[in-house]
């Protein structure tokens, strides 16, 4: 083991030699003395057994055995640099900085803030700014480096991923369906206060057989506010449209008749962030957060709420099975490009 290490060294300071066309310039390179250079460069010829270089008044010329060794060890500089960026960005070093995520507000209350604690008590040195563009006159400081969209268009420049699908429907609490009537249908649910998300068209994703729900139905209420909409169900104030992932978080809500096309969800961020190891932990964990595998609300194909129960983590605030600890390459004051990406919500 000696000896390879030797080896090693030996290789590097030729590399040095080599790039930088003499002795004397490799050794300042090095921050070594020429003596050091000139030691190594004999021993790795005598090792050889051959010459690298002749050396001349003006440097260093490489023989061609000079050169065919160079173009080797350049190979092993290369693969000594990337060793060094993989272990700096390895699970050994904990992620330092802030990441601003928009979304929802209900996405943001519901979905991802219960998930936080795996992430942040995995990451200690990591801090996330949740962005839910409630407040335009009061907003979060920092520009967003992650979206999470609804029904994304491509942006030049931008990765446009989609993560989960939402499934529509109407629903209320069984507490309201018993002391008020179980609709067997949607126009049936006409007769029940509903609360409206002017976010939300449903209009064109409903049955045909009922196009103008929304312009028949009274709205008691009506707010730009998913919180809202959710909590003045489970209140008991009426029915509303909400996605079948609040069954998994509550499972006192009933859905009434058909579900709706579903509504992709996307991640939004610029190519130029993708690999700053602090966006990476939380694109990963956002990924778990959504993972269809083990969660079939967000799948594409619609998975009916009476079946959840059949698979594990439902009820458990969706917390992200499998979010996995990342790491930091890079210092803390690395500066992510200022780009706001437009949060769509429902």
């Amino acid at each position: 083991m000696v000896r390879h290490r030797s080896d090693l060294s030996d290789l590097h300071i030729f590399y040095a030699v080599a790039v930088c066309g003499g002795l004397n310039a490799a050794a300042r390179s090095l921050r070594v003395d020429p003596s050091t250079v000139s030691r190594a460069l004999d021993q790795l010829e005598a090792r050889l057994n051959t010459r690298l270089v002749r050396r001349t008044a003006q440097g260093v010329v490489l023989t061609k055995a000079g050169e065919m060794a160079l173009a080797r060890v350049r190979t092993i500089e290369n693969q000594i640099e990337e060793l060094e960026r993989e272990v700096l960005d390895s699970e050994a070093t904990s992620p330092v900085g802030a990441v601003t995520v928009s979304c929802s507000d209900g996405v943001g209350a519901y979905l991802l803030t219960p998930a936080l604690t795996q992430l942040l008590r995995e990451n200690p040195k990591l801090d996330v700014r949740l962005d839910c563009g409630l407040w335009p006159h009061n907003p979060i400081e920092a520009d967003s480096e992650i979206a999470l969209n609804f029904n994304a268009e491509p942006i030049p420049g931008y990765v446009t991923r989609p993560v989960a699908y939402f499934h529509y429907g109407l629903f209320g609490t069984k507490a309201f369906f018993e002391l008020y009537g179980m609709p067997q249908s949607l126009e049936e649910a006409l007769r029940h206060p509903y609360l409206h998300h002017t976010a939300q068209t449903l209009t064109g994703n409903m049955a045909r057989k009922v196009p103008a729900f929304q312009d028949l139905a009274r709205k008691r209420i009506e707010t730009n506010s998913s919180a809202a909409v959710v909590e003045g169900v489970l209140a008991g104030i009426g029915v509303a449209g909400m996605p079948t992932v609040m069954c998994a978080l509550y499972p006192d809500l009933v859905m009434v008749g058909e579900s709706f096309a579903p509504v992709e969800l996307s991640l939004v961020y610029h190519r130029d962030i993708e690999r700053i190891p602090r966006i990476k932990v939380v694109l990963k964990w956002l990924e778990a957060v959504f993972d269809q595998k083990t969660k079939p609300w967000y799948r594409r194909e619609f998975v009916p709420p009476s079946e959840f129960t059949k698979f594990p983590g439902v009820h458990q605030q969706n917390l992200p099975l499998g979010a996995g600890k990342s790491s930091e390459g890079v210092p803390a004051d690395v500066q992510v490009p200022s780009r706001r990406i437009r949060t769509s919500g429902a």
